[in-house]
């Protein structure tokens, strides 16, 4: 009686298991590689183990250039049935590729491996796919064999590579390198279009080719030692002069009085800037610009700036407070305007800080998170500082060519403003009277606001300058990186786009050098230098009670004559 219940109990459980496991979830294949193969739905997790189809998208990438190479016309069916199976809610398990298949697919294409150097890939091991379909083990035999098409690829691509026009994939399945023929062992040809192909790996986690950090693509090692050296020297000439503003600013209790308040923020930007460079000159070029690629076990130029936390701060710093002092100087511009030309108080102007403040910081904020949550991050390859669009035109234009663009089209317009004839300046002047608004006549004419007024125009030599060098590089650089190519950059261009990244930094200097803030600093400088220890005055001192009577007769005979000078 108790091994029929247990018998009984046994049936129960091995239905229920059963119900339970055929309860399958199947979904659509989404696999664009996949599509058309005879079946629409899978199930995951799939025969070598992944559990999204995500990651059977990205591990099937690896083998788009064998497919194309045309080793075998089953090819694509045998790893569509591999990594995403069929499924069925009426079997519990999901149905993959026979035996026959699978060996039949290695004798084909495992040659053209080895030919390359790589090995058949232990996921795809045929021992572990069903002998055959019956009604214990179910599998796929997959279409026909079409023997004539497999003779005729193997006939027309038995002297040649791959050669896949556009191609984003590579087949990743081992890092090592040949003796012969390097440059498909490192990209399988896929970056064969790029001038220098050898010194390029294709990364499969970007989907772009990435250079050697120790390659000279566009600029040579003569290039590169010249760009650190001047780097260094308006880098380090920045920083001083913008770090004696800061100096002047702090301790010589400096009123943010706008217009020239904004001078103060630029000169901020401009450290900051100076400061990353000179972090980029510290830690090195490889340590700021490279990264050791898990896929090759090469060291290649960063695409993505989370890789090198150097470069993701570096990156931070340039670019928010590159964009931040386009930003500031648009504000001066504006506030120049009011008070140049309508007369406003820098009082009336100091009540719109938070404004200024909103305008300049806001969007270089904005565009800094969109960047690196879009991770388009990558390093130069000339100073080797990361930044964004170095090594992509459509970043270089959307990040870098626009942002500038926009800011100096506002400002080039509030300047156009003022050459508009004097009669609407007096017009504007009588509706500033009557304006009830807090706005008062300004009459600050000395030689701060001069120079003030001198700065904001010179201000735009070096920004058109840095704009027409990205312009210059947009237009140029896929001309420079095609294979064939004889075109060459002009090392001279981007000397001189470093050279204006710096020098209103240095210029700053003056317009806070002329303030009041830096007169009260020296005088503070030289009381601390030349201070001396002045004497207790005799009626604030303790008199002994005692006194000998050489002081009475001195004392007595002071105080006579005190009292005779008074009368």
């Amino acid at each position: 009686m108790v091994f029929k219940m247990l018998g009984s109990l046994c049936v129960v459980v091995s239905l229920i298991g059963l119900v339970a496991a055929t309860d399958r979830v199947c979904e659509p294949i989404r696999i664009d590689t996949c599509h058309d193969i005879g079946y629409n739905v899978t199930g995951m997790p799939n025969l070598v183990g992944h559990e999204l189809q995500q990651d059977a998208h990205l591990q099937l990438k690896t083998f788009t250039p064998l497919i194309q190479y045309g080793c075998s016309s089953r090819l694509r069916f045998f790893l569509c049935s591999v990594y995403v199976p069929m499924c069925t809610e009426k079997v519990p398990t999901p149905i993959g590729p026979c035996r026959g298949l699978c060996e039949d697919i290695r004798d084909r294409c495992q040659p053209v491996l080895q030919e390359f150097g790589f090995l058949w890939p232990a996921g795809l091991n045929c021992s572990k796919f069903p002998p055959q379909n019956n009604d214990k083990h179910m599998c796929m035999d997959g279409p026909d064999d079409q023997k004539g098409s497999d003779n005729n690829l193997r006939i027309r691509n038995r002297n040649r590579r791959p050669n896949i026009v556009g191609g984003r994939h590579d087949i990743a399945m081992s890092d090592r390198k040949l003796p012969y023929n390097r440059g498909y062992s490192q990209h399988y040809g896929l970056c064969k279009n790029y001038r220098f192909s050898e010194q390029y790996y294709y990364v499969n986690r970007t989907q772009r080719c990435a250079s050697l950090c120790s390659a000279n693509i566009n600029f040579s090692q003569e290039n590169k030692l010249f760009a650190d050296y001047w780097l260094a020297a308006w880098s380090g000439l920045c920083f001083l002069c913008t770090l004696f503003n800061i100096v002047v600013v702090i301790a010589g209790d400096y009123r943010f009085r706008y217009p020239e308040g904004a001078i103060v923020f630029i000169s901020g930007c401009y450290n900051a800037c100076s400061i990353a460079y000179l972090i980029r000159l510290i830690v090195g070029r490889y340590e700021s610009s490279c990264h050791m690629d898990p896929q090759h076990s090469a060291a290649l130029l960063i695409q993505e700036g989370f890789v090198n936390a150097n470069c993701t701060i570096i990156f931070v710093v340039l670019y928010f407070f590159k964009m931040a002092m386009d930003g500031w100087w648009l504000v001066l511009c504006i506030t120049w305007y009011l008070s140049s030309k309508l007369k406003w108080r820098p009082e009336s102007l100091g009540r719109y800080a938070h404004y200024y403040h909103l305008l300049a910081w806001f969007v270089p904020c904005l565009m800094t998170i969109i960047v690196l949550i879009t991770q388009v991050v990558d390093a130069d390859e000339l100073i080797g500082s990361c930044y964004v669009g170095n090594q992509s035109t459509d970043n270089l234009l959307t990040y870098v060519i626009l942002p500038s663009t926009f800011y100096l089209g506002i400002g080039v317009f509030v300047l156009f403003l003022f050459i508009l004839p004097a009669k609407c300046a007096k017009e504007d002047y009588q509706n500033v009277q009557t304006n009830p608004l807090p706005v008062r006549v300004s009459e600050n004419n000395d030689a701060v606001t001069s120079l003030i007024g001198i700065f904001m125009y010179l201000y735009l030599i070096p920004a058109f300058c840095v704009l027409g060098a990205d312009i210059y590089e947009y237009i140029n650089r896929d001309t420079w990186l095609a294979a064939g190519s004889v075109s060459r950059p002009v090392v001279e261009v981007f000397s001189l786009k470093f050279f204006m990244l710096q020098i209103m930094g240095v210029a700053t200097s003056f317009v806070v050098g002329s303030s009041d803030a830096t007169k009260r600093t020296f005088q503070k400088l030289s009381r601390g230098i030349l201070r001396k220890k002045k004497p207790v005055p005799s009626y604030l001192q303790v008199q002994p009670a005692v006194l000998t009577a050489s002081c009475r007769s001195k004392r007595s005979v002071s105080s006579k004559t005190n009292s005779e000078t008074i009368l």
